[in-house]
């Protein structure tokens, strides 16, 4: 698996973002520190597709699951 550097990393008190390219292919991830579905929890969505790959959050509900 070749795996780059974070590109486009960035951070604050509720989250921290970034990009990194797995095998050729653009990810965004996000790490939600502080959730309002009442825990943290991360999310990550292939750039070519759009497609949320993963998402940790537990909750069905979860908006980032959709």
């Amino acid at each position: 698996m070749n795996i780059g550097p974070r590109t486009n990393e960035s951070e604050n008190n509720l989250q921290h973002v970034w990009t990194r390219e797995i095998n050729g292919v653009r990810f965004h991830f996000v790490h939600v520190k502080v959730s309002r579905l009442g825990q943290p929890y991360m999310g990550v969505t292939r750039l070519d597709t759009g497609e949320m790959v993963r998402c940790s959050c537990p909750r069905q509900d979860c908006p980032a699951s959709r």
